[in-house]
């Protein structure tokens, strides 16, 4: 007769908390951008108890709100997080520049892309400060995609972009990407540059 296994044995094990900072990851849309981070997360062989990447359907200022209230709730539990990101796009967000301000006023860090997430794909690829703007129906997003679709083809908005199929371009993003903020806050042109290596590199130096 079979051994009846314990069913605490039968529980799914929990995430380990590792001895390094615990983040966490908001951002606008389940597909991209949470896609990229919690391949990333597999890929540096990183704690999910450390690294928590979230998903939302809310705007960026609905973004703030959830991180703040996940930040209540673990502080109920007893938790903290070491630090706290949003990860949201430009794109003619009217409200961009408050919302951005509110973050800051809370402690929260912003890993933000002019005019979309996709620009940091972009820069595994190809520098370039060349603005991205609306073209018959067709938004500065869109045309950004476009771009980027000249060295990945097959890239779809739902399909995202692979980390692993870009991890050996990365410390070239990282460097056009630091050009492309440096170059921005001297012009005071934000249209294109992101902030997204900065989120990048913290996460690749947060073993030690």
């Amino acid at each position: 007769m079979a051994r009846r296994v314990p069913r605490r044995q039968l529980r799914r094990q929990r995430p380990q908390r590792e001895p390094y900072d615990r983040v966490l990851i908001a951002c606008v849309g389940e597909r991209t951008e949470t896609q990229y981070f919690r391949e990333l997360v597999v890929a540096y062989g990183l704690s999910t108890a450390n690294i928590v990447v979230v998903p939302s359907h809310r705007d960026p200022m609905g973004l703030v709100k959830l991180v703040k209230e996940e930040q209540r709730r673990e502080q109920r539990n007893g938790e903290n997080y070491d630090r706290a990101y949003c990860v949201f796009d430009h794109d003619d967000q009217k409200h961009f520049a408050s919302v951005s301000l509110a973050a800051k006023g809370a402690g929260i860090h912003l890993a933000r892309s002019w005019p979309c997430f996709e620009f940091w794909f972009l820069l595994h690829f190809e520098y370039t400060r060349q603005p991205f703007g609306r073209s018959g129906g067709r938004s500065k997003c869109d045309n950004c995609i476009s771009a980027l679709k000249r060295h990945q083809p097959s890239y779809t908005k739902q399909g995202g972009c692979k980390f692993r199929e870009l991890e050996a371009r990365l410390d070239d993003a990282a460097i056009r990407a630091e050009q492309a903020m440096t170059d921005a806050l001297r012009t005071q042109e934000y249209n294109p540059c992101t902030e997204v290596h900065q989120l990048v590199r913290y996460l690749r130096a947060i073993k030690g």
